[in-house]
């Protein structure tokens, strides 16, 4: 019996640090996310700098804090196998081009936003989702809940999904991408030239 005692204490040990270590594990990435939110706050609110130096910033930032390659392979799911490695190199590519286009000059127009994390869960496959809210001090009832999918890296972390208002950008984006492909009769290539497209008409608004 005292041995039954002994294992059942030394098992409530061992759960118990596994915890501690997960939680601070947590702790971390929610250290990454802050500051991640913070330097781009502090870029966002720098005078000093023009547009295009801003968003060529911003750009450096979100390759430090997301896994693009990883997002984007994701994103375009079973056809990346099929396609060639000239088409899989061109696609990466386009892709970091339209992420860029897209959100360094959508940041800019949350100047006066700021992220505020209010914890974390941990999920299966080593993620960590960070929750937090983007919240607009001139209209709170404007404030959006985000959760922030990450997976540790090293000594840091890497973003691999963002969840705003309980919408998925990856599967939202991954779903968008399947729809391309399937309308041309599984063709990678129809994806690249609609990707294209799509880097042209975002070059030319304003």
């Amino acid at each position: 019996m005292k041995k039954f005692i002994g294992a059942i204490f030394g098992l409530l040990i061992i759960m118990s640090a596994a915890h501690a270590k997960d939680n601070v594990l947590g702790k971390h990435a929610q250290d990454f996310i802050n500051s991640l939110s913070n330097q781009v706050a502090e870029l966002n609110q720098d005078r000093s700098l023009d547009n295009a130096t801003r968003q060529q910033q911003f750009m450096k930032l979100v390759e430090r804090g997301f896994d693009l390659p990883w997002i984007a392979k994701f994103v375009v799911g079973r056809p990346w196998k099929t396609a060639s490695p000239d088409q899989q190199k061109e696609y990466l590519n386009l892709f970091k081009n339209l992420v860029e286009l897209t959100y360094s000059k959508r940041f800019i127009d949350y100047s006066q936003q700021k992220i505020i994390v209010s914890g974390h869960k941990l999920g299966k496959r080593k993620f960590i989702f960070v929750e937090s809210q983007l919240a607009d001090p001139k209209n709170p009832k404007a404030n959006v809940n985000i959760v922030w999918r990450l997976v540790p890296k090293g000594n840091s972390f890497k973003i691999v999904d963002v969840v705003i208002a309980g919408i998925s950008m990856a599967i939202t984006q991954r779903n968008e991408y399947a729809a391309v492909i399937r309308r041309n009769n599984g063709s990678f290539e129809s994806l690249l030239a609609a990707m294209k497209v799509q880097i042209k008409k975002l070059h030319s608004a304003p």
